[in-house]
């Protein structure tokens, strides 16, 4: 029986909840990517991802209805482009957080549903104390 204890009590030590700031912050961030885009609004969109080093890839169907892969490797020139928009779609669009994983309080995966249209993988990092998503992937609903 000690040893049962010894073992829990190790796998604990090892264990790091996730805050309640954390869990608050990442949504910020994926919101502000949600919001920034629907808004055209630069300032959110930077606040959210690591724009200089973050990736998006989709899984799209092309024009015969075939599946593709597709990746954006500059997505700065993306973000720029979401913030140039001159009639954007609003903050009123519908979204919302479906699962969020937190592993060492540094490391955030969110899935995120994006109105009736995309489904997002999001993969966050906690960068100098601030959540940023450095990569994205999404699918067509």
């Amino acid at each position: 029986m000690i040893r049962l204890f010894a073992v829990i009590a190790l796998l604990m030590a090892g264990f790091v909840a996730a805050s309640a700031d954390d869990e608050a912050n990442v949504k910020a961030a994926v919101f502000d990517y949600f919001h920034g885009q629907g808004e055209a609004s630069a300032e959110r969109l930077n606040r959210a991802f690591a724009a200089d080093t973050v990736s998006m890839v989709g899984v799209l169907k092309n024009e015969n209805g075939e599946t593709q892969l597709r990746a954006w490797k500059d997505m700065a020139k993306v973000l720029e482009r979401w913030a140039a928009n001159e009639n954007p779609v609003g903050g009123g669009r519908d979204g919302e957080v479906i699962d969020m994983h937190i592993t060492d309080g540094r490391l955030a995966t969110v899935t995120f549903r994006y109105t009736d249209r995309f489904y997002d993988a999001l993969t966050l990092a906690k960068i100098d104390g601030d959540w940023k998503i450095v990569a994205k992937v999404f699918i067509q609903q």
